[in-house]
């Protein structure tokens, strides 16, 4: 069954990926000093990760591709065409996070790309984010893969603030143009503040756990920083830093 092969690719290539280091870089699996990724370390701890790769992704699996599919298949009237294409996209969300993430570094305006995302996140998603900037802000980033960055902020935040009260502040400092994401859910709790960038670290059945450690990925590899925290009223804080130009 052809659809059944890619499945099985790409589960192999998404463990694979994560497990030998096809995204290895500072913070990802193989940890640092400072980082509150635990390292993989010793044959039991990665045949654990490895084990909880496979987990996720068959959870992922089964909410988005088999459950839709078998229910169109067994109620004609479900619109089958809609639910292979959602399955299909499900799957393209999945080899998504193969990506590198590296890309051109250019100069260009952080308030812009802030923005952007914004406005995409809303249009896709019917949600209202209140966005706060000043002005232009010159920083050194790919635009392009900042954009899936924030998108995959920005989507968390909605998610577990509940679709409301969500906050995007573009701001800067002497060395850093800085984008702060807030959210009025319960914040994060202490194992997740501990463990967001693991990879398939997640709290919620059928997710893949994998948005704030690709976040962190890309933005590294732009010489920046992602900071988790929770706010002093009360739900959780994201904030994003790249070099300024």
């Amino acid at each position: 069954m052809e659809p059944m092969i890619v499945i099985s690719i790409l589960i192999i290539a998404v463990v694979g990926g994560f497990l030998i280091g096809k995204h290895s870089g500072e913070g990802r699996l193989v940890g640092k000093k400072g980082s509150s990724v635990r390292p993989i370390t010793g044959a039991k701890t990665e045949d654990e990760a490895f084990e909880l790769a496979l987990f996720r992704i068959g959870g992922y699996l089964r909410k988005n591709v088999d459950r839709p599919l078998s229910s169109a298949l067994k109620d004609r009237q479900l619109p089958l065409r809609r639910v292979a294409e959602d399955a299909v996209a499900a799957i393209a969300d999945l080899n998504f996070f193969l990506e590198d993430g590296s890309g051109e570094i250019d100069e260009d305006d952080l308030t812009r790309i802030v923005k952007e995302a914004v406005r995409d996140y809303e249009a896709d998603w019917n949600i209202s984010i209140r966005l706060s900037a000043t002005g232009p802000v010159r920083v050194r980033t790919n635009a392009e893969n900042l954009l899936d960055v924030l998108y995959l902020i920005l989507h968390n935040a909605a998610v577990f603030g509940h679709e409301k009260g969500v906050v995007a502040t573009v701001s800067r400092d002497e060395e850093w143009g800085k984008v702060l994401v807030q959210d009025e859910g319960p914040g994060f709790t202490p194992e997740a503040l501990y463990r967001a960038y693991e990879p398939f670290y997640t709290t919620v059945e059928g997710n893949l756990g994998l948005g704030l450690s690709y976040a962190r990925k890309v933005v590294e590899l732009q010489k920046g920083w992602v900071r988790l925290r929770n706010g002093p009223g009360g739900g959780a804080e994201v904030e994003v830093g790249v070099p300024l130009a």
